[in-house]
């Protein structure tokens, strides 16, 4: 099958100037520490929480997924 050529000329993406790329790299730093502090919350929640629900052997029925 023959399709038709793209005749328009192709332009390549510039390369990005040092300064656009240590603004990208503190951005994504940033980024990067707010997800690690989220994910650090998220982790002490559920192992605080997790601290007083296992004072008893949980009932069987517990683990059934189809409950």
């Amino acid at each position: 099958m023959n399709l038709p050529r793209d005749s328009s000329p192709k332009k390549l993406p510039m390369s990005p100037s040092n300064e656009e790329l240590m603004r990208e790299l503190s951005r994504l730093r940033s980024e990067i520490q707010q997800l690690r502090e989220v994910v650090s919350a998220l982790f002490n929640a559920v192992f605080e929480e997790g601290e007083e629900d296992w004072d008893t052997v949980p009932e069987k029925d517990e683990f059934n997924l189809y409950n």
